[in-house]
This record gives C-alpha cells, sequence and structure tokens, in this order.
C-alpha cells in the first residue's frame, strides 16, 4: 500500500518538492574559501525546472535566516540563471550538455554577480573556477543518474572518477556547513563514506575518500579539517583489516582515528571529536550488509600479459588492413590480357593482299565490317555481302580460331578477377577477425564474479574447462561456462548466479561436438516478441526458404531468413547452409559483418552459378534498441509504428553470386510496441496494406502469421506458387526512448518508402 502511494504523482511530486527545499537551504550552508558552496546549482542544472525553483526557495530561506551574507550572492545568481536556462532547455540527452550548460550559465552568473556587487577585491576568477567545478559536479550527477535509472548501477572509470572527486568534495563541504554544538554533519558523512569504501573496496578507495574528506572539510574551515587530516592513513590501515570481522574492525577503526585526532592537536574538541566517530561507526554498522559495488560498475584492469597480446593483435589488424589497401592498389593497375581485335588481324592477314579489296573495304567498309562481324560470332553463316568473295572459306576459319581463343580468354579474365575478389575479400575479413578479437579480449573481466560462478559450479559438482564473469559496456553482467558434462545443471546454476549477483539471469547453450559454451546473460533492456512460419509450394515436398531466430551469448536477438533461388531441395538446401552456418558463426561472438562477409565466401566455393541464397537478418542490440536490417538479395521487410508502416528495401546481390556482395544495411532506434515484419518473395506485395490494416489492431505476432497466410492464395490470384515464410515480431522494453533517437537512419544504397 505505501508502494502504491508514493508511486502517485499527488503523493510524489509534492514529497519531491519538500525533498529539494530541504535540499536547497541544507546545501547552501556550508562554505567553500568564503563563498557558499555551489553544489545546490550543479544539482539544479540538471533537476526540472519545478524542483530548480525549490531549491531556489530553499536557499533564499537560508538566505534570510542567516542574515543575507555576502558570500551567497553568487549561489543565488546561478540558481537564477539555471531556472530561466532550464525553462526553455529541460530535456538534456546527454550528460555533458547539461555540464556544460551549467559551467557556461555559472560563468554568465559570475560575470553579473560580479559587475552588480563589485566590491574593491572583485572575485570573478574564482566565480569562473567555481562555475568549472559546478559544471563538472553537474556533469557527474546527471551521468550517475542516467545509467541508475537503465541499468541500476553507476559506471566509473578514469574520467567520471574525477568527477565523482569534484562532486564528492563539494557535497563534504556544502554538508559542513551544518555545525552544531556537538558534531558536524560533513564529517560525520565523510567519515562513515571513507569508512565503507575502506571495508568494501580496499584500501585504495578508502584512502581515496580519506583525502577527499580532508580536503572538504578544510575547503569549508581550517579549523574543522584538523580533526580529519590523517583520516587517509587511517583508512589505508583499515582498508588492510578488511577480512577481519565488524565486531573487531570498527573498534579498530574507531582507535586509530581518535589516537591520531587527539595526539595531531590536543586543542581539539576531542568530546566533538569522539562523538561524531560514535555516529559514523553507528551508520556504518547500519550500512555495511549493503553491497554498494553491486551499484557501482567499475572496469577491471587488464593483466600486462593481456594488454601485450591485445595490442599485437591491433597491430596485425592494422598491418593487414595496410596489405589489403596497397594489394588492391596495384590490382587497379594491372590490367588483364586482352586479344586484337579479330576483324582487325583477318584484314590484315588476308584482305591486304587479296586484289578484290578495292569492292568490299574500299568501296563499302560498314558492310563489310559488319558482315565480318557477323561471322565473329556465327562462323558457320557467310552473309551475303561476302558470297563474291573468294577467300571466305579462309575467313570462316580464321574466326572460328578467333573466337575460340577469345572464349578461353573471357573465362581466364573471369577466373582471375574472381580469384583477385576472393582474396581482397578474405584479407578484409581476416582483418575485421583480427580486430575483433583484440577487442573480445579487452572486454572486463570480474575476478571476485568469476569466483563466486566457480564456488557455484564446485557446489554443484560440474568440472568445468574455463569459466568467467565479465561485464558489457552498458554494466550488464555475462557468464560463460565450457563444459564437455551430457548431465549439465543449467537451470540450478542460473537461479545460483542470479542469487549471487543480484540480478535476473537467463541462459543459452552452443555445442560443437563435444564441447558445450554455456552463457548467462543479465537481462537487458530490450527484446522481441516473435513468432516463425514457413510454408511450401504446392508442386513441392519441402520449402525453399528457411528461417531461424535465436539469441547470441550477450541476449542479442536475431531474426533470419533465407530463400534459396528456385523452389524445392536444390533452393531448400542453399537455404539451410546459409541460416545454419550464420547461426553457428554468431554463436561464437562473431560480428554481423564479418558473419555475412565469412558466409559469402563460403557459398561461393560449395555452390554452383545457379545455386545462390538470399538472406534477410534482422538484429536487435539489446542494450540500446537499435535495429539493423541486413538484407543480401532479400524480399522488402515492414516496419510498423504508431499504425504508419514502410517498406524497407535493398539493391544488394544474394550471397554466393561475387565475392564483394556487401549486403545493404539500415538501421533505426527501437520502441516499444514496434511491429516488424520480415517477408520471403511468395509473400505479394498486394498484400502489404492488408498487412497493415492487422497490425492496427496491435495483435500478437502468431495472429498476424495467421492472418497473413490465410489470404495469402487470394492476394495471389487463388493459386500459391512459390514458398513462403513471414516472421513477425514486437518490440518490447523496460525503458522509454528519448523522443530525438526515435529518428531512423538508412544506410547507402538502401530506400526507406
Amino acid at each position: 500500500m505505501l508502494k502504491k502511494l508514493l508511486k502517485s504523482e499527488w503523493v510524489l511530486i509534492p514529497f519531491c518538492c519538500v525533498l529539494a527545499t530541504g535540499g536547497g537551504y541544507l546545501l547552501s550552508i556550508g562554505t567553500v574559501s568564503g563563498t557558499v558552496s555551489p553544489l545546490a546549482a550543479a544539482v539544479a542544472g540538471i533537476c526540472s525546472p519545478l524542483y530548480g525553483f525549490c531549491l531556489l526557495l530553499g536557499s533564499l530561506l537560508a538566505y534570510c535566516i542567516q542574515g543575507a551574507p555576502e558570500e551567497m550572492q553568487f549561489l543565488l545568481t546561478c540558481l537564477i540563471s539555471l531556472l530561466c536556462i532550464r525553462i526553455f532547455f529541460c530535456e538534456n540527452e546527454k550528460s555533458w550538455i547539461s555540464g556544460v550548460l551549467t559551467a557556461v550559465t555559472c560563468i554568465g552568473a559570475g560575470i553579473m554577480t560580479d559587475l552588480l556587487f563589485r566590491n574593491a577585491d572583485g572575485k570573478l576568477p574564482f566565480y569562473i573556477l567555481e562555475s568549472f567545478l559546478t559544471g563538472t559536479a553537474a556533469y557527474f550527477l546527471s551521468d550517475a543518474v542516467q545509467s541508475f535509472r537503465k541499468e541500476r548501477k553507476i559506471t566509473l572509470n578514469a574520467g567520471k572518477s574525477f568527477t565523482y572527486a569534484v562532486c564528492y568534495l563539494l557535497t563534504i563541504t556544502a554538508l559542513c556547513g551544518v555545525d552544531f554544538t556537538f558534531c558536524n554533519l560533513g564529517r560525520i558523512a565523510g567519515i562513515t563514506v571513507t569508512l565503507l569504501a575502506s571495508r568494501q573496496f580496499r584500501q585504495s578507495a578508502g584512502t581515496l575518500c580519506g583525502a577527499l574528506t580532508a580536503c572538504g572539510v578544510v575547503l569549508c574551515s581550517v579549523p574543522l579539517g584538523m580533526p580529519l587530516l590523517f583520516l587517509p592513513v587511517t583508512a589505508m590501515l583499515a582498508g588492510f583489516l578488511y577480512r577481519i570481522p565488524n565486531a573487531f574492525y570498527i573498534p579498530v577503526f574507531f582507535l586509530m582515528q581518535i589516537f591520531s585526532s587527539a595526539v595531531f592537536d590536543s586543542s581539539i574538541g576531542i568530546v566533538k571529536v569522539l562523538a561524531e566517530l560514535v555516529i559514523s561507526c553507528t551508520l556504518y554498522a547500519v550500512f555495511c550488509q549493503t553491497e554498494f559495488r553491486n551499484f557501482i560498475a567499475v572496469p577491471e584492469r587488464v593483466p600486462a600479459g593481456q594488454r601485450q597480446v591485445i595490442q599485437q593483435e591491433i597491430f596485425l589488424s592494422s598491418a593487414l588492413q595496410e596489405l589489403r589497401e596497397e594489394t588492391s592498389a596495384v590490382m587497379r593497375h594491372l590490367t588483364v590480357s586482352t586479344l586484337p581485335d579479330p576483324v582487325q588481324q583477318v584484314r590484315q592477314n588476308l584482305c591486304q593482299n587479296c586484289k578484290y579489296c578495292s569492292r568490299c573495304w574500299k568501296q563499302n567498309p560498314e558492310q563489310t565490317e559488319q558482315a565480318f562481324r557477323q561471322m565473329l560470332h556465327t562462323p558457320s553463316v557467310t552473309s551475303e555481302t561476302l558470297e563474291a568473295c573468294p577467300e571466305r572459306r579462309r575467313i570462316a576459319d580464321m574466326m572460328t580460331v578467333f573466337l575460340q581463343r577469345r572464349t578461353v580468354q573471357q573465362m581466364q579474365n573471369t577466373a582471375l578477377l574472381q580469384s583477385r575478389g576472393m582474396m581482397l575479400e578474405s584479407l578484409h575479413l581476416l582483418e575485421h577477425l583480427t580486430a575483433d578479437s583484440a577487442r573480445r579480449r579487452a572486454m572486463s573481466c570480474c575476478d571476485s564474479e568469476t569466483a563466486v560462478l566457480k564456488n557455484i559450479l564446485l557446489r554443484c559438482a560440474v568440472s568445468d574447462e574455463g569459466c568467467f564473469v565479465s561485464r558489457l559496456r552498458s554494466g550488464r553482467y555475462i557468464a560463460e561456462v565450457y563444459s564437455g558434462k551430457e548431465e549439465f545443471p543449467l537451470a540450478t546454476i542460473q537461479e545460483l548466479l542470479s542469487r549471487h549477483l543480484d540480478t535476473e539471469m537467463k541462459a543459452v547453450s552452443f555445442s560443437h561436438r563435444n564441447l558445450t559454451r554455456y552463457c548467462f546473460y543479465e537481462v537487458p533492456a530490450w527484446h522481441l516478441e516473435y513468432a516463425v512460419q514457413s510454408r511450401n509450394a504446392p508442386a513441392y515436398e519441402r520449402c525453399g526458404d528457411h528461417a531461424d531466430a535465436f539469441t547470441d551469448a550477450a541476449g542479442n536477438q536475431y531474426l533470419v531468413i533465407s530463400d534459396g533461388m528456385g523452389s524445392g531441395s536444390a533452393a531448400s538446401l542453399a537455404s539451410r547452409i546459409a541460416v545454419k552456418t550464420f547461426r553457428n558463426l554468431t554463436s561464437c561472438d562473431m560480428p554481423l559483418d564479418s558473419a555475412v562477409r565469412l558466409l559469402n565466401v563460403l557459398l561461393m566455393t560449395e555452390t554452383n552459378t545457379e545455386n545462390f541464397a538470399t538472406l534477410d537478418i534482422l538484429f536487435l542490440n539489446a542494450d540500446t534498441g537499435e535495429l539493423t536490417f541486413c538484407k543480401s538479395g532479400s524480399a522488402a521487410s515492414l516496419f510498423c509504428r504508431d499504425n504508419e508502416m514502410q517498406q524497407i528495401t535493398a539493391k544488394s546481390f544474394p550471397l554466393g553470386m561475387m565475392p564483394d556482395a556487401a549486403p545493404s544495411r539500415t538501421k533505426m532506434q527501437a520502441q516499444k510496441g514496434d511491429y516488424l515484419i520480415l517477408l520471403s518473395d511468395g509473400i505479394s506485395e498486394a498484400e502489404y496494406p492488408y498487412i497493415r490494416q492487422i497490425l492496427a489492431q496491435n495483435p500478437e505476432p502468431e495472429q498476424i502469421l495467421k492472418a497473413v497466410f490465410e489470404k495469402a492464395a487470394v492476394f495471389h490470384g487463388g493459386t500459391v506458387r512459390d514458398d513462403m515464410t513471414v516472421i513477425a515480431a514486437r518490440t518490447e522494453s523496460r525503458v522509454s526512448v528519448p523522443v530525438s533517437k526515435k529518428r531512423q537512419h538508412s544506410a547507402d544504397g538502401v530506400t526507406i518508402r
């Protein structure tokens, strides 16, 4: 009942307004070198105008209660300026936009403050410095809020750690303004965070938080910061003792900190320091059971040896690219051999010394050359123009020889050009595979989570040949186990892994020979609900189309249709080869482009010249919701959003026809509820308006297939003569997409009608 009440807008919005007003008051008390901490301005730079007004109201309340101090003038000017700016720029998609906009606005507010309230000593340089700190803090807050909404985690890397440090520093400085007789709120918060960091993130994080806490308190007031000057050392020592139980860990930290504070300066109020330590240790005891590492995604460091291997593979990929470009340049300058013009050769060898030459080549040159050209194609047929020629028999024999030579030469040139294309395509493919191998090696591996997975396998009595847990760039967990055991407790391991990682995990498996790859991935933000159905033409027992839908190791989804040229068994073989090979390649984490290129090379060598296969692929990036239509000679696909349907077509060749037959690609951002229809060429275009009427009723994918196949014969004139395959899908999402990201993009050679 309480959760439903809090989710109600009538309760949530007033509660947040009261919270923002109190926060504005609280954050406007602490000072940085004689000026109020600008953290309230950083918060106002990322929130809506309503909450920005509440922050301004809280700061005005503090301004009145404290007797209109001069040091609050800059903060109030910043809040008023940011409130006006946010009214016009209330939707910021990217964090850096919020940071830059906040910094620029605060600089303008600083100039205005310096001009309106200028004293003998202008503070404009200091205002500019604070503006940069405010923009940095706004960037971190915006990025943290966005990443936490999407992934329930805050991503930290080298650059974001710096912005975190600035934001943390300003937070401690602002809270230090709340100074009671027996304790200081900023020091309590800093000690508590430092103690938690030392316990859960070891000595390095504890030392960093301790140093930032001491600096933040000193920026507010030097006397306030004196008891915490040794806090970084205390946190470092406590970090080395993280293995001991809390019953001993808390007293050890308490004694080290109180000893360092008392020895450093006898003038420090030891009673106040003692009270703050007691409150901080109590707060730590309350929050110590919460695993804060589950809310923070920190990329693991790649070992030095692995970094060297990665660099070698990147260098090899670059060398292959250079080799391919140089080889292609050389081939463009190397021309294929050509035979001389047969007509000119016959004229020079026979007609030049002929006494009747004046009657044909001199009097009727055009008719004579046309007759010779005709004999070049059909030597056995003599044109009327050459009926009176005494050398027509020898001309026919020479034309036959030249025709044979030309045919052989054309076959050699075709084979040469095909070999060149295959070689360049193989180099290009090898380059892509090498670069992708380096990318996979650089993926962050989570050592602690990998140890958890190994313990789970040990408890389940599973002998593995390798396992690891890592994070994607989005922060999602993925885990892999390689095992040759036939009876693998997949469901049990999935449940235990979900419980230990505190997230919902799904599982897929791929088998090759005697080894099986079991993949576990955290449930992504996007997925497809789909249905697949195929029907063969009445004249054939087997369907020439083949379709498949599957998920890769990271939770991304593929929908694939392949149509073999023609119908029946031969077409079915080509389409099955295409789909099965593509699935095997992508199950090994091969990128989409590389898989299609390799499949094209394989079909060039495995199929004859009359047995090609189209390939229609829909790829969904489960993290970003990006849809990619990849087409190789396939029929049009249908994309429907808000009852507006588009045909996605492509001008490309089927696979196995040309060495460099690059597929056409179309990318667009998905929105929840989009309908995607993949069709083979057995579905008539006359049925598209009917499909649109079906989609307007928001049906399930299975209902779409049933309706399409029931009316197929009607739209084909009463008789279905070709194989038919349809995949109907609908996008589902757990996140909302910004409006400006809903635009679609089409690649070169792709038309969207």
